[in-house]
């Protein structure tokens, strides 16, 4: 099976939402080959799921004052940070086409992502016990899915060069005696934009694809741009 891949650098959450909607409705109606979506976002805290609204260190008007937009969705987890320098992966893809579990979809993009990150010498170790990559009691990567009628949206974080202060305005994933940490914090040089199609060579690999094909930046939003509108919801409903 083909997948494809795009890097459209940094992108306003609700649109990047709307991409994974119109793409997972492509993929269960049209049975569209599995796409990987690449972004940055700007300042953003999204409340997953399992989120509790203690973990907020901030009010939403002081959230609000400092730019930083707060999203409601409904991916699996508890509350999390996206800033300009952190690489958001969203893999749209049907699970029972790829013949894969839900256990061993959230592992393997986890695994290509440890990959990467062996490649530079960082030794990342996925946690049963707190889902993600850590890199001894830091996280460097989240992992954060949705998966409904077998198509999963929503996907995983990885630390490159962001700015690693917003995750003092919340308490990451709800644990309070754990930290996060970046390549960069860690002395690695890197970018999200050179990173991406490595990323995507993984992942896809990861998942047994015959080819990798990237889509253009402009080609993916004029698409969406063109799809009926009752087919978008505003962030945070039903997101």
């Amino acid at each position: 099976m083909g997948w494809s891949w795009a890097y459209l650098g940094c992108v306003e959450y609700g649109l990047a939402l709307a991409l994974q909607q119109e793409c997972a409705r492509r993929v269960l109606e049209e049975g569209a080959e599995p796409l990987l979506l690449l972004v940055e976002h700007p300042p953003t805290v999204t409340l997953g799921r399992q989120a509790r609204r203690e973990n907020l260190r901030l009010t939403e008007s002081e959230y609000h004052d400092r730019g930083i937009e707060l999203v409601q969705i409904q991916r699996g987890g508890d509350v999390t940070a996206h800033a300009p320098g952190q690489l958001v992966g969203y893999p749209i893809a049907s699970l029972f086409r790829l013949k894969v579990s839900v256990p061993n979809w959230v592992k393997g993009n986890a695994e290509a992502l440890r990959r990467v990150l062996a490649r530079r010498g960082i030794a990342a170790s996925w946690s049963d016990l707190h889902p993600g990559l850590w890199v001894e009691k830091r996280k460097i990567a989240a992992f954060g899915f949705q998966i409904s009628r077998g198509v999963s949206r929503h996907g995983f974080a990885l630390n490159v060069n962001n700015d690693l202060s917003l995750f003092d305005t919340i308490v990451p994933c709800g644990l309070r005696h754990l930290g996060v940490t970046s390549m960069a914090a860690l002395g690695h040089d890197e970018n999200c934009a050179a990173l991406a199609p490595e990323v995507a060579r993984e992942v896809a690999a990861e998942f047994g694809a015959n080819s990798l094909t990237e889509v253009a930046r402009d080609k993916l939003l004029a698409w969406l741009a063109a799809q009926p509108p009752q087919g978008h919801k505003k962030a945070g409903e039903g997101a």
